[in-house]
């Protein structure tokens, strides 16, 4: 990171302190305007703070607070939980111009967690490298979870000096599989492990992994995790909970409160899939209009999203109104199925796969997105690296995640963080997953593919 001189550190504090609660974009001209300095320096300081990760560009000459800004700003906080640590709160009020309904939170929108607040000394897993270090994965079913691993793969790149030894492992979404790969890395001697875990409720990997743990291996988990956390020296994640409660205000409040949807959800008994599926049902159940008729499970493929969509409108008198997705992943095989059909395609919510944008785009479907970055697997890694150089880690480390729409269809209580048609990535394959980074964008078509991720 850039060392600024002392004479900027005021003018730093200054920008960072122009940007409101909700973060929004500011025009890179007014923020020097508030400044008062040239120009040639003012963009020279903005250029600096981009690369650093204390600001972001968004749009043409518009900036807001980078990942670095966000995590000292919002990273002691769990988005989208009440007083009594439920996954939403929303109280349903008549007020819509259409005579609809729209969700306002009841209470404070944010909440203290403890957990993200909370250190970890990990002074006693301190151990000169070069480290040994195995990484069990989940799978790498879908496009997502290969871009996770070629996260992991670019910041190891990034650190070789201090790596002797990075094994992943792919369990092939099977929790026995992943135990007996653990128990093979461990055997061959890791100094850490990582993991994404298969199910959050196998009962034998969660004791593998408190064995391990208290052993004295550090684990260090990513994604997903296990329902009984006492093993984790950190978990590294996104916020599942606000990706399927603000996906789900938006259908419900695009849908005036009214309307049949049907729920494709991830994986059965992961982590993400359980957080995300009650945060949505919780909101549904606000809004007295809306009827679940489905809860379908795709396995966060374009497939399988496709074939459960085909069976379902098969059995069903009329296509629904909405379809929540978790995730575009599944998502972009729901709208293709639907324009295959030639027929009106509703509106969709799911983000991440650059196929679920260009689709949406191209037939105008109403759509949000909270894209689930990817590039969590570098900031893993970069996580256990702290853990065995004995620097002190959060119990949880969050990534922040925005909101992508069309422009267009903002509702009452969800607005973009970013717009869909300047996030897509059009000259790019439908497989790049857009919250990995244009560094790690790989396919034909890929405009920086020059930039390969060592295997």
């Amino acid at each position: 990171m850039a060392t600024y001189p002392r004479t900027n550190i005021q003018r730093i504090a200054a920008i960072l302190k122009g940007f409101d609660a909700a973060n929004r974009p500011r025009a890179t001209q007014r923020v020097l305007g508030d400044l008062g300095i040239a120009r040639s320096t003012g963009f020279a300081l903005l250029r600096a703070m981009v690369k650093d990760g204390w600001l972001e560009r968004i749009d043409h000459g518009h900036v807001r607070l980078g990942p670095s800004a966000r995590a000292l700003a919002f990273g002691p906080i769990e988005a989208q939980q009440d007083r009594q640590g439920s996954a939403v709160a929303v109280a349903v009020t008549p007020g819509t111009p259409a005579g609809g309904t729209r969700a306002e939170p009841k209470g404070p929108d944010l909440e203290w967690d403890p957990a993200l607040i909370d250190m970890a000394d990990t002074a006693g897993f301190r151990i000169p490298p070069p480290w040994r270090i195995g990484f069990s994965n989940a799978s790498q079913s879908n496009a997502w979870r290969k871009a996770m691993v070629r996260s992991i793969k670019y910041a190891r790149h990034l650190r070789r000096g201090e790596i002797a030894s990075l094994d992943i492992r792919d369990a092939q979404d099977d929790p026995e599989r992943q135990c007996r790969q653990i128990d093979a890395m461990v055997k061959r001697g890791i100094d850490l492990l990582m993991v994404s875990t298969s199910s959050a409720t196998h009962r034998r990997l969660s004791d593998l992994l408190n064995a391990l743990a208290k052993d004295g291996l550090p684990v260090v988990a990513v994604d997903r995790r296990p329902n009984d956390r006492a093993s984790l020296v950190s978990f590294v994640t996104a916020s599942d909970r606000r990706i399927g409660r603000t996906s789900a205000v938006w259908l419900a409040e695009h849908l005036k409160g009214q309307g049949r949807v049907w729920l494709l959800s991830g994986i059965e008994g992961t982590s993400p899939a359980i957080r995300r599926q009650q945060a949505a049902l919780a909101v549904f159940s606000e809004f007295p209009g809306i009827r679940i008729e489905n809860v379908r499970y795709t396995r966060w493929t374009p497939e399988s999203g496709a074939a459960v969509i085909a069976h379902l409108l098969s059995e069903a008198s009329a296509p629904p109104d909405g379809v929540w997705c978790d995730s575009g992943l599944q998502g972009a095989g729901s709208v293709r199925h639907f324009v295959d059909r030639g027929l009106k395609v509703p509106a969709h919510t799911g983000g991440e796969l650059n196929a679920m944008y260009k689709l949406c785009l191209h037939h105008r479907v109403p759509m949000v997105a909270l894209d689930y970055p990817a590039s969590m697997g570098a900031r893993a890694l970069e996580t256990a690296l702290n853990v065995l150089m004995g620097r002190d880690v959060p119990r949880r480390v969050e990534i922040p995640l925005q909101v992508v729409l069309p422009r267009g269809c903002e509702t009452h209580s969800v607005k973009a963080d970013a717009w869909a048609e300047c996030h897509v990535a059009w000259d790019t394959d439908g497989d790049t997953i857009l919250s990995a980074g244009p560094a790690l964008r790989t396919g034909p078509g890929t405009s920086n593919n020059r930039r390969k991720v060592p295997a």
